[in-house]
């Protein structure tokens, strides 16, 4: 193999690219037109940018994908993860056109690639499985009435968390299942859907493994993969913690005799379930580099992404079972572009400020270095921190501190909720499972805002830093005003550092630096860190990734506070809460509606948004159509304007 199509984007595309060019092998990597700000895009060897469009007309076209292979002489495709990477018909094609896969082959992707079959060759092989309701749609429904509540809902080719729902009752199912089946169409192009039984408390527990051509397979461990949200993972670990070893080398050897069963070659993982009493339920397989195999390569230093090349290159594994050795702890951290306090909503938008983590022994797979637009059409996932350490309460720490120095400002993330879970009791001895994060959501996201006292002391060290210099900082007194309160630092000059006075107390910091964004002092012995922003009259302080925006009364010496525009009500209208495409439209002009109608979906970065009417009114007018690409505020439909949201 000599060059390397990637039909992918983001921190994935980085890493096949490196992975690749360290084995000597050129890149061609295909873009989107709104990515040519991104890494992929300056690290690989060659891009072709394509005109912004649907995924089907791009990222989803096999000949799209096998003319740009051509064109560029590519010779080997690696599809990542997402997308096509699992798809037997792009690793068809690449056969019948003489170019190889980096990845299993066609038939071992049709097998484990669709659920429901996966599911019998597990059963044939001898692998625990929950109880199942397969078939039509008519057929599942015909079997409600008898199944033991909750059942969990799945998509036959759904894969990513897609396409999942629990229901808790017979009419909650009956209510689902067209609505479910008609997603997994639309996500997947597939409408099959199938029912299982729910594991309440259940662990997510994965196997690693590794397969030659010669039937050489290899287990490199597991993951711990139970902290999720929406069935999607977050946060991964790798080995898990508190498990008894029985219990994994049962995970194990079904792993390897799955494996086996399918003549299965390069990377892959097989995914369990675990119940409160130890037993486990085979739940898929994927057949792809996984987001998460980071945590495995670190504590073995078997680079799986290189190994997928080998593999396919014809390659032997240099390596039997026993060498295989597990080394220290390591964590991974997914940062997506997502609002924790607002359900998870999506948020995409403009970077307004990047720093990234300044530990040299942290790892962090990003698609970007600068300021960049997260756009609404892509997945949330922006970047992943993975630490590893000796053991797992070092690697715990290590990535607690790495979290807290990436910071993405000007949309909202969830490094915040991670720095939360991380220092949870259940985290942090392993008493999580998959419904951890929506259990303890409300204890997750409290206070998340910066303390006063924390955003006075360091508003104060920042002016005093900032404006120490400046002939016309004559008074020793600064205000200032969080959340609309008024604030007074009084400060003196103390040996290296400063007293300040505010309201009745006095505090004393001392050893004070201000670089660029990054503040730090000492308070009663302890050593603090901060970062500011400044933007007109207002500076955002962060501290452990909570923020706090102090309003400053004294900022210039001819400061003038900023006119409000004229406020102009808009009760009447609907408008695009985020950038997003509309999915589908309800209503028409001059539709009455009730309260609770559905009006609108709106699809932002894989997540559907059910738009249902506010008040009892009339549609007076709609703006947009169904498959619009709509921006921020966008106005979308509008009530008669005696009717108020």
């Amino acid at each position: 193999m000599r060059k390397v199509l990637i039909p992918n984007r983001g921190e994935i595309a980085v890493r096949i690219i490196r992975a690749a060019h360290q084995l000597g092998l050129k890149t061609i990597v295909l873009l989107s037109e709104l990515e040519n700000d991104t890494l992929p895009a300056s690290l690989s060897d060659e891009v072709h940018f394509f005109e912004h469009g649907p995924f089907k007309d791009n990222y989803l076209n096999i000949p799209f994908v096998m003319e740009m292979a051509k064109r560029y002489q590519a010779d080997c495709i690696h599809p990542g993860y997402g997308f096509m990477s699992e798809n037997n018909e792009l690793a068809e094609a690449c056969v019948q056109n003489n170019i190889t896969f980096v990845g299993p082959s066609a038939d071992n992707l049709m097998q484990m690639g669709d659920k429901q079959k996966a599911r019998s060759i597990a059963q044939s092989a001898g692998v625990a499985l929950t109880q199942s309701w397969e078939g039509n749609l008519q057929s599942i429904l015909s079997e409600a009435e008898t199944m033991p509540y909750p059942v969990l809902v799945k998509a036959a080719m759904g894969g990513g968390g897609k396409g999942m729902q629990i229901c808790y009752t017979k009419d909650e199912l009956l209510q689902q299942l067209p609505i479910l089946s008609t997603q997994a169409k639309r996500y997947f192009g597939d409408e099959r859907i199938y029912v299982e039984q729910y594991i309440g408390q259940a662990r997510h527990i994965e196997v690693q493994v590794l397969a030659d051509n010669d039937g050489n397979t290899v287990h490199l461990f597991e993951r711990e993969c139970s902290v999720q949200r929406r069935f999607q993972k977050i946060v991964e670990e790798a080995p898990a913690h508190n498990l008894d070893s029985s219990i994994k080398e049962k995970l194990y050897k079904d792993a390897l005799m799955l494996c086996k069963a399918i003549g299965y070659k390069s990377a892959g993982t097989i995914e369990f379930l675990i119940d409160h009493n130890g037993q486990h339920y085979f739940l898929e397989m994927n057949t792809r580099i996984q987001v998460e195999h980071c945590v495995t390569e670190e504590i073995t230093n078997i680079d799986l992404v290189q190994w997928q090349f080998r593999i396919a290159n014809g390659e032997q594994l240099t390596f039997k079972q026993d060498d295989i050795l597990q080394q220290g702890h390591a964590i991974e951290l997914r940062i997506c572009a997502e609002d924790p306090l607002d359900n998870f909503q999506p948020s995409p938008g403009q970077i307004k400020s990047l720093l990234l983590p300044q530990q040299d022994d942290v790892r962090l797979e990003i698609g970007f270095d600068r300021a960049i637009e997260i756009h609404s059409q892509f997945d949330p996932m922006i970047a992943k921190l993975i630490a590893h350490a000796s053991n797992r309460e070092q690697a715990i720490q290590k990535a607690i501190d790495a979290n807290r120095q990436l910071i993405v400002r000007g949309i909202k993330t969830n490094a915040s909720f991670h720095d939360t879970i991380l220092q949870s009791d259940a985290f942090g001895d392993a008493t999580i499972h998959t419904r951890f994060c929506e259990e303890k959501h409300a204890e997750l996201t409290r206070n998340t805002k910066l303390d006063t006292i924390m955003a006075s002391l360091s508003y104060t060290a920042y002016r005093y830093q900032h404006l120490q210099n400046q002939f016309w900082r004559q008074l020793p007194l600064f205000e200032f005003s969080i959340d609309g309160q008024s604030y007074y630092a009084e400060y003196h000059t103390i040996p290296n550092g400063l007293g300040i006075k505010l309201d009745k107390d006095v505090y004393y910091i001392t050893d004070i630096q201000l670089d660029d964004h990054h503040l730090q002092f000492e308070l009663n012995s302890e050593q603090l860190h901060f970062y500011c922003f400044e933007e007109n009259d207002k500076l955002e302080v962060i501290h452990q990734l909570k923020s706090c925006i102090v309003k400053a009364h004294d900022w210039l010496p001819d400061f003038e506070p900023v006119k409000k525009h004229e406020e102009v009500s808009d009760s009447n209208y609907y408008s695009a809460p985020i950038p997003s495409q509309v999915m589908k439209v309800h209503v028409k002009d001059g539709q009455k509606v009730k309260k609770g109608d559905p009006l609108l979906v709106l699809e932002a970065m894989k997540t559907e948004n059910h738009i249902k009417a506010w008040k009892d009114g009339t549609i007076e007018k709609v703006y947009i159509s169904t498959g619009e690409q709509v921006k921020l505020n966008q106005a979308l439909l509008a009530y008669q304007t005696n009717i108020n949201r």
